[in-house]
């Protein structure tokens, strides 16, 4: 009879607890039965002794002999005497097909058993042959492992079987082996197995690809020595190579961002402030590289480098000719020009032209981003050099003949630097003043065979008006195209100051005044668009909206049944918009449009002679209202800015709202080809300044400065005419009895010069223009 103790311990284990289970199935935990079960079906020492799992479930009584508890479960008479040392499997298999058989001389009575038990044939209780044993372990084949060698793969075995994996291919030593062991593997296999399934989750199988591997490292999850030393290798070259090209990447990435917007320790790329230059200073600095490229030809200028300094002048021209946010090179272009004159021995006449580069300044460390610094004006200097260029090219075929030097004045918009600007060319046109002081290039003296010649720019209204005085007292005549004539002419008029200029003084206007402008937009609300029923919105502190406004109501109501049901105002004064321009209050402009709206009867049409920023908010709130509730948007003035219109229409596409219908009165626009149409103008505005199609570019079409400022170079060159001699400039005031009788078709509008007042000349030929702005951003001519 053996005991508890001389069973193996996890048979053992599995009998105690099944059998207590049985007894008081609450007083055992769930986690012991579950592996006690595992243990009975795994095991296979009690797999081949066939339980019989009927009789357990029936026995309700717990049973104190050990014996008889592993009996009911194995099927079997325990052996009085423990197991030490493993027996050979055939020897089981002999001893196990032995106990199945009845014995000789037992009854059939004797050898059934009852119910509680497995019916099974018991072995004598004796002490086995020896010999009998060693004859069962000769029988041993020659490959079978012995209990050393098993327990040294055991563990791989366990992790095998409890994978699922068919152990009986992989390891069929070891499945040989225990099915002839009774202790000590089965015991230490049971261990094992209990190991592997505790530890499953961080268990891995073997992996080949490096990604994978990296990934197990990245997450913790890595353990070492699972992974073989050559994917482990590729898995660390893999990640070393990554981290190569990532470095590599990002400093490349960062050396071109600096290449591209960086340069010789300019971080911002800003404009020159207010002053005159003819290569000195940079003040279009819309592009980066055309504005680095002025800047290093000025420096070869002032070293006396003129080869160089023409290179990167028409490499400024080139590169903002690729550009195709709006930029332009005719600031280089004129430098350019400029720099040939000086070389070509030939006597010149000098215009100074005055434009706004917008705001900024030129601290290498700081000030405006160069990406709002692009001015509408700037377009400006595209039509005075190609008028320039136009001149010089004819002048250049007779030997001597006098030149056209440009030289360019920025006033930045403001007052201030109106005054300055007007200061530099009263005092550089009475020689009180050498060039070289005023920032120029030239070592001409200015005198009477090489005059300055007069202002062209000098606008808006605001800036003509501080401006007058000065340009009076200097004798200079001031072609200002994109001046308000009913503000300025008032100011003359009504000021005994001018009438004692000096002589060659004159305000001259040949574009479309703001009352015209109003005035054709009337009548094409009225006859085109069926209009009754408008809305005005203007600014009464700036004189060309006050005056566009009146222009349109006084023109508007001379109509039959028409009427203005609301007049709103928004004064832009102490505002500035991100680009740096005065604009309305945002909530003003809204409650404005808002009242508008509500007017009885309700409006068709508004009116705006506000700033474009201001027109743009007033068009993105009518964009919200449902289409059959919004009015026709209308926009006169003094100046439209065409990127910021083609801005609201891509942002208005968008975000997919209807867009109003919006109609431009402007004083002139690029026209298609007609029989007068000027080639040669158009030919070099439209392959070297804008992009092809629709007439030199969309934008192109609300250009009116390049078109003003080329008309007012060429209004000037014919005063002066096909001289052959510098003793043939005319004096100022022959200058200005030239230009009054000029008469010809220009680029802006046909042109018909005649003097007022001794010192206005004005035009009897003006043609304002109506333009529609297309769904699609285009700018189409209507009327």
């Amino acid at each position: 009879m053996i005991t508890e103790d001389q069973l193996p311990p996890a048979c053992a284990f599995a009998v105690s607890v099944l059998a207590e289970r049985d007894t008081d199935p609450d007083a055992v935990p769930e986690e012991a039965v579950e592996a006690a079960e595992q243990h009975m079906t795994t095991c296979i020492r009690c797999l081949t002794m066939q339980p019989d799992s009927t009789a357990r479930k029936r026995k309700k009584t717990r049973r104190t002999n050990t014996e008889a508890e592993y009996t009911r479960f194995t099927g079997s008479v325990a052996l009085e005497t423990p197991v030490a040392e493993p027996t050979s499997g055939r020897f089981i298999q002999q001893e196990t097909r032995t106990r199945t058989q009845p014995i000789q001389g037992e009854t059939e009575n004797s050898s059934s058993v009852s119910a509680e038990a497995p019916t099974v044939s018991r072995m004598p209780q004796e002490q086995p042959d020896l010999a009998a044993t060693a004859a069962a372990l000769g029988l041993l084949s020659e490959g079978t492992l012995d209990c050393q060698q098993c327990r040294s793969k055991l563990k791989e075995y366990a992790e095998a079987l409890d994978n699922g994996q068919n152990v009986t291919d992989l390891y069929p030593e070891i499945q040989e082996h225990l099915l002839q062991c009774e202790s000590g593997c089965l015991i230490l296999l049971d261990i094992f197995r209990q190991e592997a399934k505790s530890t499953r989750k961080y268990r891995r199988r073997f992996v080949r690809d490096p990604f994978s591997i990296i990934g197990w490292e990245a997450t913790g999850f890595f353990r070492g020595g699972q992974l073989p030393v050559s994917p482990k290798a590729l898995s660390y070259g893999t990640l070393i190579l990554l981290l190569f090209f990532a470095s590599l990447g990002a400093f490349l990435g960062v050396a071109w961002d600096n290449t591209r917007y960086y340069h010789a320790g300019i971080l911002v790329p800003t404009p020159d402030g207010v002053g005159m230059s003819d290569g000195l200073h940079a003040y279009d600095a819309c592009n980066a590289s055309s504005y680095r490229a002025k800047r290093d030809a000025a420096t070869a200028m002032q070293n006396r480098n003129s080869t160089k300094a023409h290179t990167l002048l028409a490499s400024a021209i080139s590169t903002a000719v690729a550009d195709t946010t709006g930029c332009n090179g005719a600031e280089a272009a004129i430098y350019l020009e400029d720099l040939q004159v000086r070389q070509s021995g030939h006597p010149y006449g000098m215009v100074v032209v005055s434009f706004d580069s917008g705001p900024g300044n030129a601290d290498p460390y700081g000030g405006t981003d160069r990406h709002i610094l692009y001015a509408a004006y700037t377009q400006e200097l595209v039509g005075a050099f190609i008028g320039q260029q136009n001149y010089n090219a004819t002048q250049m075929k007779t030997p001597g003949a006098p030149l056209l030097y440009l030289v360019l004045a920025n006033t930045t918009g403001v007052e201030q630097g109106s005054l300055a600007v007007a200061e530099m060319a009263a005092s550089l046109a009475q020689g009180s003043t050498s060039p070289q002081k005023s920032g120029l290039l030239t070592t001409v003296p200015v005198s009477a065979t090489h005059p300055v010649l007069g202002v062209l720019g000098l606008g808006p209204s605001t800036l003509v008006r501080a401006a007058l005085p000065i340009m009076c007292r200097a004798g200079l005549p001031l072609i200002v195209p994109t001046a308000t004539s009913l503000f300025i002419l008032d100011i003359i008029t009504s000021t005994s100051l001018y009438r004692h200029c000096a002589p060659g003084f004159a305000f001259v206007r040949f574009s479309p005044d703001d009352d015209r402008q109003s005035s054709v937009g009337a009548d094409y609300a009225y006859n085109h668009l069926h209009i009754h029923n408008a809305a005005v919105f203007y600014d009464p502190s700036d004189p060309s909206s006050d005056g566009s406004a009146r222009g349109f109501r006084n023109n508007f109501t001379k109509y039959d049944r028409t009427h203005i049901v609301a007049q709103e105002t928004a004064i832009a004064s102490g505002i500035l918009s991100a680009n740096g321009r005065p604009q309305a209050a945002h909530d003003v402009l809204l409650a404005g449009l808002k009242d508008a709206l509500s007017a009885q009867p309700r409006p068709e049409l508004i009116y705006t002679s506000l700033l474009t920023n201001d027109v743009v908010t007033l068009a993105e709130e009518i964009t919200r209202l449902p289409q059959g509730q919004q009015p026709i948007l209308m926009v006169g003035g003094e100046y439209i800015i065409p990127s910021a219109l083609q801005s609201f229409v891509q942002r208005t596409r968008q975000q997919q709202l209807s867009l109003p219908r919006i109609f431009v009165s402007l004083s002139a626009v690029a026209s298609p080809p007609t029989e007068n149409w000027p080639k040669q103008f158009y030919a070099s505005f439209c392959t070297s300044f804008a992009a092809p199609g629709n007439y030199c570019s969309g934008a192109a079409v609300l250009d009116q400065g390049a078109l003003f400022f080329g008309d007012g170079i060429e209004i000037m060159t014919k005063a002066v005419g096909p001289i052959t001699s510098s003793s043939q400039f005319p004096q100022p005031d022959q200058m200005v009895q030239r230009i009054s009788q000029e008469n010809f078709t220009g680029v802006s509008c046909p042109i018909g010069l005649h003097i007022q007042n001794t010192v206005v000349v004005v035009s009897t030929k003006v043609l304002p223009v109506i333009v529609a702005i297309q769904a699609d951003g285009s700018f189409q001519v209507v009327g």
